[in-house]
């Protein structure tokens, strides 16, 4: 059985980023040089997700979605002013989430106004979720803004808890409590992006918090800032370290198919 990637990202090297962008790569990451790399992992589809550089404009992440709509979907960077109309072309287009990626945003206050709240309700009731990317120690800071909301949350990277115990608690104390009201889940990703934590240890963390059904698999290539670190495969096979071979051949087909749709 094969396995999909749930977090990848595809831009283009010319296209503008959006004013005040934390980093722009200086390369273009193709879709055709991500699928080159699916065979070391026996991967057979993929999520694309819109990096933040991009802002709102998701041209280039429903461009490869296109390119390929039976293997592929996306998420999206959307605000509380995309209308219905909007959301609704992009689930046709393939997206199957939005993103939050607060990182190295000071105030995560903004996303637990009255608008964001009610952006979050018209995405559960497209079927989608919330993806979140925080700040290492921080998913406590924003759990609360899905608070009035049943939409299922997605954290990237583990969460990003840290190495602290004292942090680690917290996170998982959050993780536990917005648990009671809708599902939540993690993608086992990023493990050079966990300030010292150990990967395996987490994804216990994690399978305690929510059940090994709520995990998934993705490779974040191409690895932004962390290019020469990493290789495809030797990503896919850590996974099998972390929580098994059995529970991660679940993890990279079952869960993910069933997350984002595919048959």
């Amino acid at each position: 059985m094969q396995g999909i990637d749930t977090h990848a990202h595809v831009f283009s090297e010319t296209a503008p980023s959006v004013p005040g962008a934390r980093y722009r790569p200086p390369y273009a990451a193709t879709l055709e040089d991500w699928r080159s790399h699916w065979a070391s992992a026996a991967v057979a589809r993929g999520v694309v997700v819109q990096p933040s550089f991009f802002g709102t404009d998701n041209s280039e992440a429903l461009a490869a979605v296109a390119a390929d709509p039976a293997h592929l979907r996306a998420v999206a960077v959307v605000d509380p002013g995309f209308g219905d109309e909007v959301l609704a072309r992009l689930a046709a287009g393939g997206v199957r989430a939005i993103r939050l990626n607060v990182k190295s945003k000071p105030d995560y206050a903004a996303f637990a106004t009255a608008d964001w709240r009610a952006l979050y309700r018209r995405v559960h009731a497209l079927g989608w979720h919330v993806e979140v990317h925080v700040d290492t120690g921080r998913l406590p800071d924003i759990a609360q803004a899905f608070a009035d909301s049943p939409v299922a949350v997605v954290f990237d990277h583990f969460g990003t808890p840290g190495a602290e115990p004292a942090a680690q608690d917290a996170t998982f104390a959050a993780v536990a409590s917005l648990a009671r009201s809708r599902p939540v889940w993690t993608k086992l990703s990023g493990p050079y992006r966990l300030a010292g934590a150990d990967p395996a240890a987490l994804a216990a963390r994690w399978m305690d918090a929510v059940g090994g059904d709520h995990l998934v698999w993705g490779s974040d290539w191409p690895w932004t800032n962390h290019e020469r670190e990493n290789n495809y495969g030797r990503l896919r096979d850590a996974l099998d370290r972390w929580v098994g071979p059995e529970r991660a051949r679940t993890m990279v087909w079952d869960n993910a198919a069933r997350l984002y749709g595919f048959a």
